[in-house]
C-alpha cells in the first residue's frame, strides 16, 4: 500500500461471532436513488461488520435487497413519492438501542420525513453515527450549524465541498477556507468532520489530518456512498470517531487506487472501488499475523 493507515484495524478473537463485530445500521434511499443506501451498506459488509440492516422506504425494499443476500433489510413506510413518510420515524425509534452504529444520509431526501428521521438520530448522542448526502443538508435547513451546542462525540459527518458550503456558508471553491469553517463547526459540535476532496481532510475540535491515498478517478457517483458504509462499520466496530474517519478514509482511498490501477480512473465506478475493500482489508489481516 501507498502509505501507513492512520490507526489499527479492530482485531478478531478466535472464539468470536458476529455480534461481536457490530450491528450497523444505513438508513436512507428513495425511489429513484436505491442504489446509493445498497453501496453504503455492501461496504459495511466488507469492511468487518457482523450484521447490516439498511432501513429504507417501503417500495425500495426488493431493490436494495436484491443488491446482496446478506443483507437485512427494514421497510419503513413511504410516501407516494417513493421518500420516507412522515411518520417513518416511529418505526425506526424504537431500534436506536438495537445498533451498535448508524449511517444515514444516502439517497433518503430532504422531505419531511426525512427531515424527522435526521432530527430523531441527531439527538441521539450516545450512538455512534455517520451523516452523509441528504442527511446534512438536513441539517443545513435546520441551520444545524447557528444552533446551541450538544456533546456529539460521536458523530461524523462526510460533506463534499457542496454540503458543507451549506452547513458553513462558505464557497465550496475556497477550500482553504472550508476547512478552517469544518473545523470551527466541529469544536462548537464536537463532532469530527470529513472533508472529501483531493485530499481529504478529517479535523475535529484542535486536530487536521490530511490523507494520502485515493486519486481523481474516485470523483464517481457513489464514491462517498461507499466511504459512509465504510466509517459507520468501524465506528460500529468500537473504534472513536476520530479513528473511525481517518481509518475509512485511508481504507477508502486505498480500494480506489486499487480500482483504478485495474481498471483506469475515468473507467472506475464506485462498484469497482466497493469490490476492492475486501483486498484492502485483507491486507491487515497479514499484517497481524
Amino acid at each position: 500500500m501507498s502509505s501507513l493507515p492512520p490507526a489499527a484495524f479492530p482485531q478478531r478473537e478466535h472464539d468470536s461471532h458476529k455480534g461481536n463485530f457490530g450491528r450497523v445500521m444505513l438508513c436512507g434511499g428513495s425511489r429513484g436513488m436505491a442504489g446509493s443506501i445498497a453501496l453504503a451498506s455492501i461496504a459495511a459488509l466488507h469492511t468487518g461488520s457482523g450484521l447490516v440492516s439498511a432501513a429504507i422506504p417501503d417500495r425500495c425494499l426488493e431493490t436494495v435487497a436484491s443488491f446482496h443476500p446478506c443483507l437485512m433489510t427494514i421497510p419503513v413506510a413511504d410516501d407516494a413519492q417513493g421518500r420516507f413518510s412522515v411518520d417513518a420515524i416511529t418505526t425506526l425509534a424504537p431500534s436506536l438501542d438495537r445498533f451498535d452504529a448508524w449511517g444515514c444520509g444516502p439517497g433518503m431526501t430532504t422531505g419531511e420525513g426525512s427531515m424527522r428521521i435526521v432530527q430523531h438520530v441527531l439527538q441521539a448522542t450516545k450512538l455512534a453515527r455517520v451523516f452523509d448526502a441528504d442527511s446534512l443538508n438536513c441539517l443545513a435547513k435546520i441551520n444545524w450549524g447557528q444552533q446551541p451546542p450538544l456533546n456529539h462525540h460521536h458523530l461524523v459527518l462526510t460533506p463534499h465541498p457542496g454540503e458543507l458550503s451549506r452547513l458553513t456558508h462558505v464557497d465550496a471553491k475556497n477550500r482553504d477556507l472550508q476547512i478552517e469553517a469544518a473545523q470551527n463547526l466541529a469544536a462548537h459540535h464536537h463532532v469530527t468532520i470529513v472533508v472529501k476532496g483531493g485530499p481529504s481532510v478529517v479535523v475535529d475540535a484542535t486536530r487536521r489530518w490530511t490523507n494520502s491515498t485515493g486519486n481523481p478517478g474516485m470523483a464517481t457517483a457513489g464514491s462517498g456512498d461507499v466511504l459512509t458504509g465504510v466509517i459507520t462499520s468501524l465506528l460500529g466496530q468500537g473504534l472513536s470517531a476520530w479513528d473511525a474517519a481517518r481509518l475509512g478514509v485511508w481504507i477508502h482511498g486505498a480500494a480506489g487506487d486499487k480500482a483504478a490501477a485495474r481498471h483506469g480512473q475515468a473507467g472506475m465506478t464506485a462498484w469497482e472501488l466497493l469490490a476492492e475493500l475486501p483486498q484492502v482489508i485483507a491486507a491487515f489481516d497479514s499484517e497481524s499475523m
